[in-house]
């Protein structure tokens, strides 16, 4: 005979809690290996690190005091057609977290984080020619209440405009700006414009030489050539000086 302790502990669980979408959503098969103590599991079943991002979500959706996310991507959504609002978040959630529940609030339902580059396409743009659509046919939805669900789109989903973590040298930069470029749709940013704007001499250069903006002076040894500047560079309060071989050259460093 069971005792009411026991029959607790046995009880079937909540829809709430058969709806939460783990990890084993995201990444099936990740249970099913064990691993012996002490030794490390290999990440080979998450390349991408969709499963941790997933887990960082859920880390931060708890701290904010807000509801998990539930899996309802057993039902594919459908009937998303081009005048439908779709605002893609790519890569890390923690960053765009507020914006993702501030958008839940105001559009329900039009807020869409993508964690991974499976789950979602590049195809050639209908109406430019040259540039590309983003087709999402995964994503994690967010609603009023700070309301999440993973959800998938059948047919895919397009994104009418795009934004990420494009920061350099982030664990999803690669895939984020893969996926974001030359896109027909407006986005929030590439990874080219975030490198120059992480490039305090390319910065200054633009700011002094293009928007007559005063700028602190700047001296700046450049090994060889580089691309993104100017073969004479005329700016205001920037100097540049170029350094062919950085070997035998302090004396030049001195005098200038």
């Amino acid at each position: 005979q069971l005792s009411a302790e026991q029959l607790s502990a046995e009880r079937a669980p909540s829809p709430k809690e058969q709806e939460w979408a783990g990890p084993e959503a995201l990444c099936p098969g990740w249970l099913e290996d064990e691993v012996p103590d002490g030794e490390v599991p290999e990440d080979g079943g998450d390349p991408d690190g969709a499963t941790q991002a997933y887990e960082l979500l859920q880390s931060a959706l708890r701290q904010e005091g807000l509801p998990h996310t539930l899996d309802r991507s057993a039902e594919p959504r459908t009937g998303f057609g081009p005048l439908d609002m779709t605002v893609c978040i790519l890569g890390s959630p923690t960053a765009f977290l507020p914006i993702l529940l501030e958008g839940g609030t105001r559009c329900p339902g039009a807020m869409v984080l993508c964690l991974s580059p499976t789950w979602a396409s590049r195809v050639p743009s209908e109406t430019s020619p040259g540039a590309w659509s983003l087709l999402l046919s995964r994503g994690i939805c967010f609603e009023a209440g700070g309301h999440s669900s993973l959800e998938t789109f059948a047919p895919p989903r397009r994104a009418n405009y795009v934004t990420g973590t494009f920061a350099t040298g982030g664990p999803e930069s690669g895939w984020v700006g893969e996926l974001a470029r030359d896109l027909a749709c407006p986005a929030g940013g590439s990874l080219p414009l975030v490198r120059r704007l992480e490039d305090p001499l390319v910065t200054r250069w633009v700011l002094a030489a293009r928007a007559n903006l005063p700028v602190p002076p700047t001296l700046a040894f450049v090994l060889g050539s580089r691309g993104d500047l100017p073969v004479e560079l005329v700016a205001p309060g920037v100097r540049l000086v170029r350094l062919e071989d950085p070997q035998g050259q302090e004396s030049l460093v001195q005098e200038e």
